[in-house]
């Protein structure tokens, strides 16, 4: 693969997690934005970003997960409320 593909590649999969990035952070499952760094998701996003390019469960299940596991009980969203946030990554995904 020569260099110009490789940076290409490399910013389609950083825009990828910026448009998960932007998402989680406006929706801040677990209410730290008003007063966390602007990259407080960030782990979660990348993780959350990794598990769906693998394709082996819904993003709803990935993100319900990916935060559960990080925060335990101080994540309560329900699984419906992960996939009004799926759905709308997907969308962006597809418009990008």
């Amino acid at each position: 693969m020569n260099k110009y593909k490789t940076e290409k590649i490399l910013l389609l999969l950083h825009n990828y997690v910026e448009i998960i990035k932007n998402v989680i952070v406006k929706w801040d499952p677990i209410s730290l934005m008003e007063f966390a760094p602007p990259d407080e998701y960030d782990q979660e996003c990348t993780d959350i970003f990794q598990e769906y390019t693998q394709k082996c469960k819904p993003l709803c299940e990935i993100i319900y997960d990916v935060f559960s596991e990080a925060f335990g009980h101080e994540f309560k969203d329900d699984i419906s409320k992960c996939t009004e946030v799926a759905d709308e990554i997907e969308t962006l995904l597809r418009k990008s």
